[in-house]
């Protein structure tokens, strides 16, 4: 028996409607997986990284310094206040190290020029979009130097124009890709000056300033 053009009709859309749902779902669980993987590292990076109880000598220049967990190398923590994430940098980008947390696109923080990539996962850079000028960013290194940065503006570059990623004189960028992937949510950001040293209570919020010896 042949089906009519509206059969035919109504079975395409019905085939379109379970691929979107299975997209979604998938999307949804690898979202998650990715969120409760860099949560898993987070608290492992936050293992490692020195309490202080007087100064500490910011380096002027160079590679930021590395930790070793479970075979990822790690070189600190971003954390973003009005998005309320904390997520440990991998010190080199690739796909594949993405999928556990943001990761070092290039730069370094002491030299004033780090970018940080990541994937839109909600918990890991999916909500970068939602941050506004004034907004806090912080940087911490596997030393426990905290630096404090203030979003200036956000941008959307090219997929194409990814090269202008590095253009201009930006302390920190930290960026991801848009759903679909067609373009990339841009954040920059200005150094406000402020080096916090850290005990191991970082991340509840018990800081102390840093004396800053050269």
């Amino acid at each position: 028996m042949k089906m009519t053009k509206g059969k035919v009709m109504m079975a395409v859309g019905f085939i379109c409607i379970i691929g979107a749902m299975a997209f979604v779902v998938r999307n949804y669980i690898e979202s998650r997986n990715a969120g409760d993987l860099a949560d898993s590292y987070m608290t492992l990076v936050e293992q490692q990284i020195p309490d202080h109880d007087d100064g500490i000598a910011i380096p002027k220049e160079g590679e930021m310094p590395a930790i070793d967990v479970d075979g990822n190398s790690f070189i600190g923590i971003v954390s973003i206040p009005a998005l309320d994430i904390s997520l440990p940098i991998q010190r080199d980008w690739s796909s594949q190290n993405a999928k556990i947390s943001p990761c070092r696109y290039k730069g370094s923080v002491y030299e004033n020029n780090l970018i940080v990539a990541g994937h839109n996962y909600d918990r890991h850079f999916g909500r970068l979009k939602n941050l506004v000028s004034g907004d806090t960013v912080i940087i911490t290194d596997v030393n426990g130097l905290s630096f404090y940065y203030t979003v200036t503006y956000t941008e959307i570059i090219d997929s194409y124009g990814v090269d202008l990623m590095d253009q201009g004189d930006w302390d920190l960028t930290v960026f991801t890709c848009t759903i679909g992937g067609s373009s990339r949510v841009t954040v920059r950001c200005e150094f406000t000056g402020k080096v916090v040293v850290s005990d191991q209570n970082l991340f509840n919020k018990k800081n102390i300033m840093i004396k800053i010896k050269y």
